[in-house]
């Protein structure tokens, strides 16, 4: 099969969008029940998460690429996938605490203190200059690429995962 970059950028874009929505129906329905800062609830978008790049990464290989795809490629085809739906996530969550509800901020604030105060690492002069920074991180628009970078780089471990399950090198002497 003849495999074009548009190819593998058309799957990722499609999985990327396919994942990115289903996560801001997700996010939608934990604020609307008051589940929204619930870590075990959230441990569910890890979940839908590994299972979209998977199906994701399975059906380019299936579909784009013959039934065969190498560890490396599998493994930028994820990230490719985790950058569109870390866009949409992003965006998605500026838009709620900045104008759906701004009040989203300080509960977000006071989740990022009650951390800090429980990681024994921190000390206590520098808390007060994390704290503004996460405030700056959550309401300015300038922070977007960088949590977008970061929602990628923390998704990378997952790219990492499936692509070990979902490689399937070619026979040499098929």
């Amino acid at each position: 099969m003849e495999e074009t970059s548009s190819n593998q950028l058309k799957y990722a874009m499609t999985y990327g969008a396919i994942i990115g929505l289903v996560l801001v129906v997700y996010s939608v329905l934990l604020y609307l029940t008051d589940f929204y800062f619930n870590k075990t609830m959230g441990f569910i978008q890890y979940i839908i998460i590994f299972i979209g790049i998977y199906l994701g990464t399975k059906t380019y290989r299936d579909k784009a690429l013959g039934g065969y795809i190498k560890y490396g490629r599998a493994l930028v085809f994820g990230m490719i996938i985790s950058v569109f739906v870390g866009i949409i996530i992003v965006f998605f969550n500026f838009i709620m605490m900045r104008y759906i509800d701004p009040g989203l901020i300080d509960k977000n604030m006071a989740v990022i203190e009650e951390s800090l105060q429980n990681n024994r690492f921190i000390q206590p002069d520098m808390m007060d200059a994390t704290l503004e920074s996460s405030r700056k991180s959550l309401t300015s628009i300038w922070s977007l690429p960088i949590e977008i970078f970061v929602f990628t780089l923390i998704r990378f471990v997952i790219s990492l995962i499936t692509s070990a399950f979902l490689k399937k090198n070619p026979t040499p002497f098929a």
